[in-house]
């Protein structure tokens, strides 16, 4: 399969006076293009950290990235790989269809490719049809985070970094998101790096969980959740196979703090 992110002896620090703060150390990791990628870990060991790395925000200190072949840099100049943040960072001041066409007038000028106007179809394609006249402070934090979703989707990115995207939310709205975002990922193909602190979570989206040890940062699980799940990555929340590998994955957690 086609390489989304390949990174080899990554180590990813902040400098200080004397040395560096080192966060992530000798990371291995392949993600294949089309996978859906969760990322667990306590607070501090480097997940957040990891992604912007993927996404050209922070240089590593020693060792090698690759996002969809290239450097990272590259594919951030085509606008091929898009980041959702736990709060949606709408702009207040934007009708809903104005912050998701926000991507075509940022940064024009940079960019490699055409992005066409979707925004009526991502808008349908988010539950959010009929919305888009609306401001953010008339929607829920539900439909604040598929508006987000809506504008990293309308440069038709690559790759999906999710950063605690649902985190706020209360549970039944994040079972909710997160079967729609699984039938995004379905209908997309796009790549997605999801992280999170819910283990239920985590083991529900993705086809493969790793989980990061802190201090410095670095996996001490990979686990392939495909063999316990059906066709494009369905399972039941219930599922004795996804809640053993839940316990699995809580077990690694717990050791990993």
């Amino acid at each position: 399969m086609p390489q989304a992110v390949r990174t080899v002896g990554l180590d990813v620090g902040y400098p200080t006076a004397r040395a560096p703060v080192i966060v992530i150390t000798g990371l291995d990791l392949t993600v294949e293009a089309g996978s859906f990628l969760s990322i667990l870990g306590p607070s501090g060991c480097g997940k957040s950290t990891l992604l912007r790395v993927v996404a050209d925000l922070l240089p590593p200190l020693s060792g090698t990235v690759e996002v969809l072949g290239e450097t990272a840099a590259s594919v951030r100049s085509r606008r091929d790989v898009a980041f959702v943040f736990q709060d949606s960072t709408l702009l207040p001041w934007r009708s809903v269809r104005e912050n998701v066409c926000l991507p075509l007038q940022v940064g024009r000028a940079s960019l490699t490719r055409a992005i066409s106007d979707q925004s009526e179809a991502l808008l349908d394609l988010m539950g959010l049809s009929g919305f888009g006249d609306r401001y953010p402070n008339q929607l829920s934090g539900g439909q604040r985070q598929r508006v987000a979703i809506a504008r990293a989707l309308m440069g038709e990115p690559k790759l999906l970094l999710m950063d605690e995207p649902f985190g706020a939310l209360d549970e039944i709205t994040r079972d909710r998101l997160n079967d729609e975002l699984l039938n995004l990922w379905r209908r997309t193909g796009t790549t997605i790096l999801f992280v999170t602190h819910s283990i239920a979570e985590a083991a529900y989206l993705g086809e493969r969980v790793i989980v990061l040890a802190a201090n410095p940062g670095r996996i001490c699980l990979d686990r392939d959740l495909k063999p316990i799940k059906q066709a494009q990555n369905r399972c039941k929340r219930e599922d004795p196979a996804l809640v053993a590998a839940m316990a699995e994955l809580r077990a690694a957690l717990a050791e990993a703090l």
